[in-house]
């Protein structure tokens, strides 16, 4: 390599700034979750947050957009992502990348102490988290299966009271 490559290479965005200690605390996650925390770790701003879609996270991967859905409920079960809205993420501090070490030592110690990740058994709570999701997920089958589920778009009509 020249030094004048060398001097022509200007990374793509402002350089951030991570402990991520708060990888020791990650569960036994399946390969797709591990893989799609550390593209969402690439992708974030500064203070963790994740701008992209199912769709945009998929291309960036070279997968397909249901294996991102699929992934998804475990790193959030794990605590590491939160949804903040559609096409927005949040990381959690502990594993989010900042300006300078400050910002992240003010957003680890502003958490509630059961929002950190080094707190309590994060392998058992996670398995506890995933199988709410999953139980959850099981009952709104189950209850579309018998009809009993509204769609959101179908609007509702009031009787009239008189």
């Amino acid at each position: 390599m020249t030094s004048s490559v060398a001097e022509e290479w200007v990374p793509r965005r402002n350089v951030l700034w991570g402990s991520f200690n708060g990888l020791a605390y990650v569960p036994r996650l399946p390969p797709t979750a591990y893989t799609l925390l550390l593209h969402m770790m690439t992708e974030q701003e500064p203070g963790g947050l994740v701008v992209a879609t199912h769709d945009e996270l998929a291309t960036g991967l070279a997968m397909e957009r249901g294996m991102i859905s699929r992934a998804m409920p475990h790193l959030v079960a794990a605590r590491l992502v939160t949804v903040v809205r559609r096409g927005r993420f949040q990381l959690h501090p502990m594993i989010a990348a900042f300006n300078d070490p400050r910002e992240q030592q003010r957003a680890v110690k502003a958490l509630p102490k059961g929002m950190r990740l080094d707190v309590g058994d994060f392998e058992d709570e996670y398995e506890r988290r995933f199988q709410l999701h999953l139980d959850e997920k099981a009952r709104k089958a189950e209850a579309k299966s018998k009809g009993n589920v509204t769609s959101i778009t179908k609007p509702t009509r009031l009787k009239r009271v008189h």
